[in-house]
């Protein structure tokens, strides 16, 4: 799976955070690879060659590294959030641009850890209410930009929330199933979902043969 891009600047600047942040990446790899709740700190600290107490120098226990990682995800989210807000075009045009983006991240690492911090029993309660908070924000966002292409034609006159629900459905669960040397990119699987969304599943007049 490939890992996240680089999350802050500041984590080439300070050797501390740049140690945090190889930490949380080797776990998130880890994470994805045997799953959460099979992978314990040492699991970690044997991966990067290191000490359990070195590990906790850094990090607090193994549910301060699935938040971290989240964390991670959720920020790229909304900087794809802060590139759609600039970005010109029809409702239409700018939700199939923010879920492209979406997809991209989702397909990382930190992406998958955050669709796992929601599994129940993976955080303690105020962590995942700490992590929620990030992801309402994108749901309001979404159900935005759907109202905007309602408004402009580009959408045809549904429910937003609701509709947001099912994109939102449709692309958390490409987690559980992309691998990164399949035959699409993050981006092809977005454009393929978004056409069916856009077309649905029954065919066309042209399809038919025109009858």
């Amino acid at each position: 799976m490939e890992s996240a891009a680089e999350p802050a600047a500041e984590a080439r600047e300070d050797p501390r955070e740049a140690k945090r942040l190889a930490i949380l990446r080797a776990a998130a790899r880890i994470f994805t690879e045997r799953g959460y709740h099979t992978t314990s700190v040492a699991d970690v600290a044997e991966a990067l060659g290191v000490s359990k107490p070195f590990l906790y120098y850094y990090l607090k226990n193994k549910e301060d590294i699935l938040f971290a990682c989240s964390r991670i995800a959720t920020e790229q989210l909304h900087e794809v959030l802060d590139q759609v807000r600039s970005a010109p075009g029809t409702g239409w045009d700018r939700l199939r641009l923010l879920f492209r983006g979406y997809a991209r991240v989702m397909c990382t690492d930190f992406g998958i850890c955050l669709i796992r911090s929601t599994t129940p029993g993976s955080l303690p309660p105020e962590l995942r209410k700490r992590l929620y908070a990030g992801r309402r924000r994108l749901n309001s966002e979404v159900e935005r930009i759907i109202a905007q292409g309602i408004a402009d034609g580009s959408i045809r006159s549904l429910h937003p929330r609701m509709a947001s629900f099912a994109l939102f459905g449709a692309f958390n669960w490409i987690s559980n199933w992309y691998r990164s040397d399949g035959p699409m990119a993050p981006e092809g699987i977005a454009d393929a979902f978004l056409d069916l969304f856009a077309r649905g599943m029954a065919p066309s007049r042209e399809d038919r043969g025109g009858d």
